[in-house]
């Protein structure tokens, strides 16, 4: 194993420059609404794609910011409060995804992890990159492979999750859980003595098959189980974006307009290594969840009165039909159902457990926070915020409610300047930060006295 090239890696050694300063109080680029008993305020402006965020031990939020790098935010309140932004490393090809684990730092390009040697008490790196996770797949059309660290109850960490998303739209080759398409896979980090520096790369086709049949995604989290699980077994949240289905056969415009829901998907699965229990298929390419059966009465009249949730076939050949979807051996329905096209991102629990200050309000412990990109091709617009999920979100079928704290103001305009959610991070603070990409800006939610 070596490092990566001097060109993707000393270009990236990020003492490069002072920091810049943002005072607090520079207002949206674009108006939101906040609901009652919130308040949502920006914390940096004019950033580059903000993606994927994450604390480090300092409490300094490390930010992916797509085609420029990694950036770090330190929180400021004298001589004049507002947000510090410092360049860690600059690395155009960094898409998406990033975790921090002491004095490492995971980031995702289209093909590879990587990891760079981090030091939190300076917000440098100190030597170039290395591969963690080799041979993603980098030719489809979502590519930002989102990344989770998993830790032992002794806090160790022992593996790490990655996505991947489709080759097209509608791949058929998602199918199969080798195609490593549209599927979360677990690498394990296995014991080294005596200790190698830099660890050899591990390839994307060895890891192990967590959950496939899921077109993207985008965002999970450790979730909580209602019930026993089997020994050694984990739980997992993971939001979800639908197919566009405009050009399927049977389906009008008027139809995908409000269909397929977006997914939040309940996986369980095994810690035991190498596993023999088989991952779970939640369906795609040929299996999706209704929104609104009734979206085109005249057009598609097959779907109307069919309950929010309910699991269709979108025929794409013989065998995988309406019998085959219902199957939940074939097509694992979701947990919960969002509105078509809010494209769900990233999820977030509040513990307040894990902070010093209690920002949110004690009802809201426990409770699950889902960012909404919003939509590129419905009419009107939908998403465009940030959603509050109560507890319990898999306990039951389809059709749990949930409700905006923060959203674009006037839908109409989006996404034009909207502000469009990507990444989540509670801080130890209690706040909620989120990074919003096309509006270039990291905003903070709290409850009603607003930042200091």
């Amino acid at each position: 194993m070596k490092f990566l090239p001097t060109l993707l890696g000393l270009a990236g050694l990020a003492r490069l420059g002072a920091a810049t300063f943002q005072p607090s109080g520079v207002p949206f680029l674009s108006p939101v609404t906040v609901a009652a008993g919130f308040s949502a305020s920006v914390a940096f402006s004019n950033l580059t794609a903000p993606r994927g965020i994450a604390f480090d031990a300092e409490e300094n939020l490390l930010v992916v910011e797509r085609g420029y790098g990694v950036t770090a935010f330190t929180r400021v309140t004298s001589p004049i409060p507002g947000f510090e932004r410092t360049l860690v490393v600059k690395n155009p090809d960094l898409t998406h995804g990033i975790q921090v684990d002491g004095k490492i730092l995971y980031v995702s390009t289209a093909k590879a992890v990587i990891a760079y040697e981090y030091d939190s008490s300076t917000k440098s790196v100190s030597a170039p990159p290395y591969i963690v996770v080799d041979g993603l797949p980098a030719d489809g059309v979502l590519m930002t492979h989102t990344l989770l660290l998993e830790k032992d109850s002794s806090g160790v960490t022992t593996a790490l999750l990655v996505g991947a998303g489709p080759l097209t739209n509608i791949d058929l080759t998602a199918r199969d859980p080798a195609s490593g398409r549209s599927q979360i896979r677990r690498m394990v980090f296995p014991p080294i003595a005596p200790p190698i520096f830099p660890p050899p790369a591990l390839p994307w086709a060895n890891g192990e098959v967590v959950a496939y049949g899921i077109r993207n995604p985008a965002g999970f989290a450790d979730g909580v189980d209602l019930t026993v699980p089997p020994i050694a077994t984990r739980v997992l949240y993971v939001v979800e974006n639908g197919a566009s289905i405009n050009s399927v056969k049977g389906i009008t415009p008027l139809f995908a307009n409000d269909n397929p829901s977006d997914e939040l998907e309940f996986v369980r699965y095994p810690t035991s290594s190498p596993s023999t229990i088989a991952p779970d298929s939640y369906g795609y390419p040929d299996c999706t969840s209704l929104w609104n059966g009734d979206a085109d009465p005249a057009g598609v009249p097959q779907y109307v009165g069919f309950p929010r949730g309910s699991q269709i076939s979108l025929n794409l050949d013989a065998l995988h039909d309406a019998s085959w979807c219902k199957d939940p051996a074939n097509n694992q329905p979701p947990s919960l159902n969002f509105q078509a096209h809010s494209a769900p991102l990233d999820i977030k629990f509040y513990n307040p457990g894990n902070i010093t200050v209690t920002s949110f309000p004690s009802t809201l412990s426990g409770d699950a926070f889902v960012s909404f990109h919003g939509s590129f091709d419905r009419t009107p617009p939908t998403g465009y915020g940030v959603v509050h999920v109560p507890f319990p979100l898999g306990a039951s079928s389809g059709s749990q409610p949930y409700s905006f704290i923060v959203q674009a103001t006037d839908l109409r305009s989006c996404p034009g300047k909207c502000i469009r959610p990507v990444g989540l991070a509670f801080g130890k603070d209690g706040r909620l930060y989120v990074s919003s990409d096309t509006s270039g800006e990291l905003f903070v939610i709290e409850n009603g006295h607003g930042i200091d």
